[in-house]
């Protein structure tokens, strides 16, 4: 009997807006061994994320993928480094300039932000779309962070983003699509130990949504000197603000969020079906469209607005203020360790030694536009609780507005925690 072979209109079409597709292959935790591109349709850029997280031959896979490059989704998949990702060689290209960034491996903290600006700088010239440069920034890093951190998958992550232009595949408009995955213990066993109360895979899911959430520190507290616990709540508050797409799947559950032009009054978040649909490991994918931005200053104080509605009571007298030092005050300039996390904690260092000695400071951050989360972490978490703990004052000037609003995060949840 002749083998049956189905039509490209019959095959799955791993799309993000119809994720539950790809999610049945690992429903209840199952992995499929063997997987074949030449039996899928269609496959966007975060399906073969988290198939290359776990196809990756550092030890044994989980997953075995064969890829004849016969296929539009193997042709695809080979075009984006799916090959050298699942190898562990480095990619002999960037991809296509503007418009893809090829599948890649993060494996450690310092890899993180260089990533994380290559990809931004490589998806949006720097001539155009500045705010949702910011935006995309801001988000990557906090994303990256969560999979190198929290996931104990020794292989790390993989991650990849692509522009979707209007009209491709029936998008109305341009979207960036970000992913990473990885193959770790999953959001339900990362947070079970500081937040023992979660018994199932879908309320883990629901509750890493929220504000200051992290295996990293425990119930109550808002924050450590490097990670606020806000990566995932921030990404769900901009996909609600700029009609974006979230997919949020881990180990036995799956969460869609659809943004809506009316906003949070509009936005609409289901568990995908059937129950049990998930990822083995943690597999985040967003879009965000191109140009929604406009503000992101204003965006990311909305988001850190509510933040702070749902911040754990405590007294939050503020100590960093953004004015003019008064005449004598120690004053340093934050742009030479711009980005360079060690450079931030000698200078952390310098600024805690004069707040040990209740002498106030200032800060200068001329010529810097924007910051990362992370990069404030490293420089002002520790310092502000010592502000606050003696009480006095850090004085900051020359400020963008976008970088005012990342100081009043760290502060936040700095003397929250």
């Amino acid at each position: 009997m002749a083998r049956y072979t189905p039509s490209v209109t019959q095959l799955p079409r791993y799309q993000l807006r119809a994720p539950a597709s790809f999610l049945r292959l690992f429903r209840d935790d199952h992995v499929p061994q063997h997987l074949s591109l030449d039996d899928i349709g269609t496959v966007e850029m975060w399906a073969l994320a988290g198939l290359a997280a776990l196809a990756r031959r550092n030890g044994e896979p989980a997953l075995e993928v064969a890829n004849s490059r016969t296929s539009e989704a193997g042709r695809f998949a080979s075009a984006v480094g799916f090959e050298d990702v699942v190898a562990g060689l480095p990619s002999t290209t960037l991809g296509e300039a503007g418009r893809t960034i090829k599948l890649q491996r993060i494996r450690d903290i310092q890899e993180v932000e260089r990533v994380a600006r290559r990809i931004v700088d490589l998806m949006l010239p720097a001539s155009e779309e500045d705010e949702t440069r910011s935006t995309l920034l801001y988000v990557l890093v906090e994303l990256m962070r969560n999979a190198v951190q929290h996931s104990r998958d020794p292989k790390g992550g993989v991650v990849a983003a692509q522009l979707m232009k209007a009209g491709y595949a029936g998008y109305p408009r341009a979207v960036i699509q970000v992913a990473v995955a990885d193959a770790g213990v999953g959001v339900l066993e990362a947070l079970r130990a500081s937040h023992p109360e979660l018994e199932s895979p879908s309320a883990a899911l629901v509750f890493a949504l929220r504000p200051h959430i992290s295996g990293t520190f425990t119930k109550g507290r808002t924050g450590s000197a490097y990670n606020a616990g806000m990566g995932l709540f921030f990404i769900s508050e901009m996909t609600k603000l700029t009609q974006g797409r979230l997919l949020l799947a881990s180990r036995g559950a799956a969460l869609s969020l659809r943004g809506h032009e009316d906003g949070y009054a509009g936005a609409h978040i289901e568990e995908v079906a059937p129950t049990g649909s998930g990822f083995p490991g943690t597999l985040v994918a967003f879009e965000i469209p191109l140009g929604e931005v406009h503000d992101h200053a204003g965006l990311i104080e909305v988001i850190a607005s509510k933040a702070r509605e749902r911040a754990p009571s405590r007294d939050l007298a503020p100590w960093m203020r953004f004015e003019k030092p008064p005449e004598g005050v120690s004053s340093f300039v934050v742009h030479p360790v711009a980005e360079d996390i060690s450079g931030a904690a000698r200078l952390a260092a310098t600024i805690e030694g004069h707040l040990v000695r209740r002498e106030p400071v200032a800060l200068d951050f001329r010529g810097m536009k924007v910051c990362t989360q992370s990069f404030l972490h490293a420089l002002l978490f520790t310092g502000v609780r010592l502000s606050w703990a003696v009480q006095v004052p850090i004085y900051v000037e020359n400020v963008a507005p976008g970088v005012a609003a990342g100081l009043r995060l760290v502060d936040n949840y700095a003397r929250g925690g």
